[in-house]
């Protein structure tokens, strides 16, 4: 399946999303742990993978397979 890069843009962004909600409910249940970070740090990963999806150039489809 084949979507537009601002279709993997805004998927990456709501996974993003869905990252910083993990890390903020685990640093209010059990403060800065390991678990934290590493959601922090995988937020920041989809946010920056979505920044490059959106900077992409659509593909007009006229390429050889």
């Amino acid at each position: 399946m084949n979507f537009s890069p601002n279709t993997m843009g805004m998927i990456y962004f709501a996974l993003a999303g869905l990252f910083i909600y993990l890390a903020i409910q685990n640093v209010n249940t059990s403060s800065w742990d390991f678990w934290a970070f590493f959601f922090a740090g995988v937020a920041a990963i989809d946010i920056m993978v979505g920044i490059r999806f959106f900077r992409m150039k659509p593909r007009d489809g006229k390429e050889k397979k």
